[in-house]
């Protein structure tokens, strides 16, 4: 006669055991139904893992560019809004200026409209996009135009008891022996006139080490290149210290500062000629740097077409190692809970037997 052991905890531990590993399997199979995913890729593609994981990094450095580049193309638009005032602002003077003549009852008004375009032009080119000045150039944590104070510290503007101000002043002073607002000015001869206006003027607007142009802006001229594409780079910097720029203020100065109301007919026009010379230069300058930045506009929508359908395809690419048949998924939940149901009765069952039974 055999003997043979009988032992309800054998009978039971069996099906507990199924039954987590069906737990397990479950849960997995319901996370795939829900993300269409594998619930484990690394245990589901093996030695293919390195493939998506190579994917998904060039997929995330490829984002990375799109977001960069639409922060770009921000600072462009910013860019050009800000000199669309500007060139509003100057052509307008130049519409007075042209209109109005040298007449003294347009000439004020030019004035006024010339002190008015000095802070517009100060206020558009310190326009900022996040915490970066976008006309500062490499020192963009700076203001592009930032007077300094005569008495120390920063003056609020040009006509504030600035350095530039000053400048202006002493080197007027220099040339003709006397003050802008000074009566003598009605004495200055258009030849001496001309020849201010060609050197101790021009120098005021003159870049370091030669010029004084640091009285207004300490804008660094250094380009800035960002990448927009793995292979390709722009620079973004359109710094105050361009001429465009140097040249407006400067014919802003010649009306407001340089005392033209009180000068005789032949010098106040040649003033009022010279001022519009030098904002027409100014503004097809500007023309130009407006132009340039649309062609890096249009630059940066091109990349971000190329950019968008790589991310479609590595996106596809990911999808064809990792993704999984969400109704065969769901079909594996429906089969898993009914044999996890089945498990339980089971052991249910078990649990009641007695040693009794086998008797």
């Amino acid at each position: 006669m055999s003997n043979f052991l009988v032992s309800s905890y054998s009978l039971s531990a069996a099906p507990r055991s199924a039954i987590f590993r069906i737990q397990d399997d479950l849960r997995n199979a319901q996370k795939e139904s829900t993300t269409g995913r594998m619930a484990d890729v690394g245990l589901g593609l093996g030695v293919r893992t390195n493939q998506t994981v190579s994917l998904r990094i060039e997929r995330e450095n490829n984002t990375r560019l799109r977001e960069s580049n639409a922060l770009i193309g921000q600072r462009f638009e910013t860019m050009q809004t800000a000199l669309e005032s500007v060139v509003k602002t100057a052509e307008a003077l130049v519409a007075s200026l042209i209109s109005n003549g040298a007449s003294d009852p347009g000439i004020s008004a030019s004035v006024q409209q010339a002190k008015a375009g000095l802070q517009q032009l100060s206020g558009a080119l310190n326009s900022a996009s996040g915490a970066r000045f976008l006309f500062s150039g490499a020192s963009s944590d700076r203001p592009a135009i930032a007077f300094e104070a005569v008495s120390g510290g920063t003056a609020r503007g040009y006509e504030q008891d600035s350095t530039a101000k000053k400048a202006t002043a002493d080197a007027f002073q220099t040339a003709f022996g006397f003050a802008q607002n000074d009566p003598a000015v009605a004495g200055i001869s258009p030849a001496d006139l001309e020849a201010f206006v060609a050197g101790g003027l021009d120098g005021l607007f003159q870049l370091s080490p030669t010029g004084e142009w640091d009285n207004w802006s300490s804008a660094d001229g250094t380009s800035v290149y960002n990448r927009i594409s793995e292979s390709e780079t722009l620079d973004v910097s359109y710094p105050a210290s361009d001429e465009a720029f140097r040249n407006i203020a400067k014919a802003y100065v010649m009306i407001a500062d340089l005392g033209v109301e009180g000068m005789t007919g032949e010098s106040r026009q040649l003033l009022t000629s010279r001022a519009i010379e030098t904002l027409t230069q100014g503004l097809a300058q500007l023309t130009e740097i407006r132009a340039e930045i649309g062609g890096k506009q249009s630059r940066l929508e091109t990349t971000e077409e190329t950019l968008k359908s790589r991310n479609s395809v590595l996106t596809l690419s990911i999808a064809s190692f990792e993704e999984v048949d969400p109704y065969e998924a769901s079909t594996r939940v429906t089969t898993l809970m009914n044999l996890l149901e089945t498990s339980y009765a089971l052991t249910a069952r078990i649990s009641r037997l007695s040693i009794l039974n086998y008797l």
